[in-house]
């Protein structure tokens, strides 16, 4: 199983970018990336990985894309969801993080080849409009080496391990706690509240917790502690009972194997009215005669499990290239044009590769002559020149309708195609998984020289479909993309408004999200993208970031999650009060 920890060990280059400028809300994305490049240095046979948090998302396009992974199987251990956690959580929030997590999340069950559950388990994990689920495979537990353990009759400190939360059950334990204080039952032991603690938040807190202790009559301590190691570390020790709820078995299953006194409750705090008076009942019969009896250990039958997995079939995507079109839109830059053109091959697999430049009104006399020049021999040169000039997306959209290809790729004529690029990008599109595939991107600094020996400044990443996410910030992708012809001319192509207006990639790749068009990814860079920052900024267009959100808002229509961007709304609201 992919362990996440494994992570802090992967080289960081080139610098990786997204469009949230926020390292620990991305962190899913940048984890996963890294992790996908890692894997595919030796890619193994079979990778299990947790599906909350998204971990095996760029590994699982990878593969849906052709890149690598071709003959991996990709399983999901089917824990709880980032989305059931954030809405049941009580915690404030900070960034988008658990937003870009759900997305990946979303994106993995569309793409694994099995989704694994304990089998007790009643249904799977749901998160509405995923409607594409891997088949399932159920497992079994064995007894393990360990047999059953009594608790230890010297109890001397009761210690609650996990966030000072509502939705981990802190409040009912204080209530717990206070009735078996008035009954006697606590006697001189003393209270431990052992996780993740805020000093002074609209919630529970240290705060919260010291005005319900200042008529607690029994001891306490709040030990602060997020790291789950040394909180693991500090419950082994013996005369410490722990006490932990969770609505994830998963979470309760360390608890289990590392402390011998321990009573783990599975249960949704708020959500059961019996908790507090269960957790009564069971401390006061631990504490009272060490007559409780910690769970058997039991091991998940591997061999099994490994052996039904690897039966499955694996999701690759189908081979082969379809014909393409690529569009490149130009504007009186005959020098970047001679170099975009130049990394586009005559060919991709068997198929002569279209292009069509649509020069968008140039000063340029006789501006169909200097663009043969800059093309050199290419036979399959159409040109499209505009007598006026249009807005982009007017202009893209007039290259689609001239497009006679399947695959249609559209490039700007600052930028290049990576060796290979196109070819990938093509490949991807025709695999059938997406309608759209975007590419992360190696971006460079503008210069005169020749762009391909410049030093990449980073890799831009994006998700594709990147669900309730890409309402916040551009986790969709850029224009130089390949598009299927047919489902893309029924969008309408490019979101055209008559008029240049901000992030027009942004908004029209969540137009198409909310079609239900499907978007993958490329893991891999395809294009070189000129970054000219001094030039970008001096535009007014990128400034209007207000209304590029107004716009993405309306394009995505429904497909974003209504109830999960409310709750979302609802936690940043905690820290104006």
């Amino acid at each position: 199983m992919i362990d996440p920890r494994a992570l802090a060990n992967l080289a960081n280059d080139p610098p990786l970018l997204t469009g949230l400028n926020r390292a620990v809300a991305v962190s899913p994305m940048t984890d996963s990336h890294r992790l996908a490049h890692e894997l595919a240095q030796k890619p193994p046979d079979l990778i299990i990985a947790p599906l909350r948090g998204g971990i095996a998302q760029a590994t699982l396009m990878a593969r849906a894309c052709g890149e690598a992974f071709a003959g991996t199987h990709v399983a999901l251990w089917g824990n709880e969801p980032t989305r059931d956690r954030f809405l049941a959580s009580d915690s404030a929030i900070f960034d988008l993080g658990s937003l870009i997590a759900d997305a990946m999340e979303r994106q993995c069950l569309a793409h694994a080849d099995a989704l694994i559950l304990p089998d007790q388990a009643a249904e799977a994990p749901v998160l509405p409009g995923s409607d594409r689920l891997p088949p399932l495979v159920t497992f079994s537990r064995i007894a393990g080496i360990a047999a059953a353990t009594r608790i230890d009759t010297q109890i001397r400190e009761i210690v609650f391990m996990g966030a000072l939360q509502r939705a981990a059950g802190a409040g009912e334990f204080v209530e717990a706690i206070e009735r078996l204080a008035r009954e006697g039952i606590l006697g001189d032991r003393s209270v431990t509240f052992l996780g993740p603690a805020a000093d002074s938040l609209h919630g529970l807190s240290k705060e919260w917790l010291g005005q319900k202790a200042a008529t607690w009559p029994f001891r306490f301590k709040v030990i602060d502690e997020s790291d789950r190691l040394s909180a693991l570390r500090y419950a082994e020790e013996p005369g410490r009972l722990v006490v932990s709820v969770s609505s994830d078995s998963d979470d309760l299953h360390s608890l289990r194997a590392c402390a011998s006194n321990h009573l783990a409750f599975l249960a949704r705090p708020m959500d059961d009215p019996d908790l507090a008076s269960r957790l009564v009942e069971s401390i006061a019969l631990a504490v009272g005669n060490g007559g409780a009896t910690a769970d058997e250990r039991r091991e998940v039958d591997w061999a099994k499990l490994l052996a039904d997995l690897m039966r499955l079939d694996v999701r690759s995507p189908t081979s082969g290239t379809e014909t393409v079109t690529v569009c490149v839109l130009h504007h009186n830059r005959l020098g970047f044009l001679r170099q975009a053109l130049a990394s586009i091959p005559p060919t991709v697999g068997a198929h002569e590769v279209e292009v069509i430049v649509i020069d968008n009104a140039s000063p340029i006399p006789d501006v169909a002559g200097a663009i043969r020049e800059a093309a050199g021999d290419r036979p399959a040169l159409r040109i499209l020149t505009l007598s006026e000039p249009l807005p982009q997306t007017s202009a893209y959209n007039r290259g689609l309708a001239e497009a006679r290809s399947e695959i249609v790729v559209f490039l700007d004529d600052d930028n290049l195609f990576l060796g290979g690029g196109l070819e990938r990008l093509v490949r991807a599109a025709s695999a059938g998984s997406h309608d759209i595939v975007v590419s992360s991107l190696d971006v460079f600094d503008d210069t005169d020289g020749d762009p391909r020996s410049v030093p990449s400044a980073g890799r831009l990443l994006f998700l594709g479909t990147a669900h309730s996410a890409g309402l916040f910030f551009n986790a969709f992708g850029d224009t130089a993309m390949a598009v299927r012809r047919e489902p893309f001319t029924a969008l309408g192509g490019f979101h055209d408004l008559g008029y240049d207006y901000p992030s027009l990639d942004w908004v029209t790749l969540a137009k198409a999200q909310g079609a239900g068009l499907r978007i993958g990814a490329l893991q891999w860079p395809a294009v070189r993208y000129r970054r000219n920052t001094v030039r970008a900024d001096g535009q007014a267009i990128k400034l209007d970031e207000a209304g590029a959100r107004a716009l993405v808002f309306k394009a995505c229509g429904d497909s974003i999650d209504a109830r999960l961007v409310a709750r979302y709304a609802q936690k940043l609201l905690l820290l104006d009060l």
